[in-house]
């Protein structure tokens, strides 16, 4: 990761986490920069801006997505950092289940298919969210096999 995100101005969150956030709160409009410097690739950056996009346009709510740095994350910005983490092991069903406490069924398509896209492109980058549902090392969960190891 790019030295100048080792910031930990945000209490209790991992570098990968801080990245996020950073992006998050920079909105659609500022997070390319943010997300390129991360080495998230063209493709995973319009992955984010379409959840972006979808939750500015859609939710029912405005998220709560806190302004500055050295803020503590909000719930709603929890809930984003868990639904990357459900994504990046591979669980689609929790993360449908975190959009849906914002969007109506017909916008959920849309923005899940972002963060499926945003989630792989940010997990390459060595961006991996972990969280208290996945205590499996190296994104591994139950179901998942790691590659037999042969012994000579």
């Amino acid at each position: 990761m790019p030295d100048g995100f080792h910031d930990d101005r945000i209490p209790g969150t991992t570098a990968p986490e801080r990245i996020l956030m950073a992006a998050l709160r920079a909105g659609p409009r500022n997070c390319q920069c943010i997300l390129a410097q991360a080495g998230i690739r063209p493709a995973g950056v319009l992955g984010f801006e379409l959840l972006l996009s979808v939750l500015t346009r859609a939710a029912r709510r405005p998220l709560d997505v806190r302004q500055g740095e050295g803020t503590a994350r909000s719930g709603d910005e929890a809930v984003l950092l868990e639904l990357e983490a459900a994504l990046q092991r591979g669980d689609a069903l929790s993360a449908l289940g975190g959009l849906s406490e914002w969007l109506e069924p017909d916008d959920l398509a849309p923005a899940l298919r972002g963060v499926q896209i945003f989630a792989r492109h940010a997990a390459a980058a060595g961006l991996v969210v972990q969280d208290a549902a996945n205590p499996w090392p190296s994104g591994l969960a139950p179901g998942r096999l790691a590659a037999p190891h042969r012994s000579r």
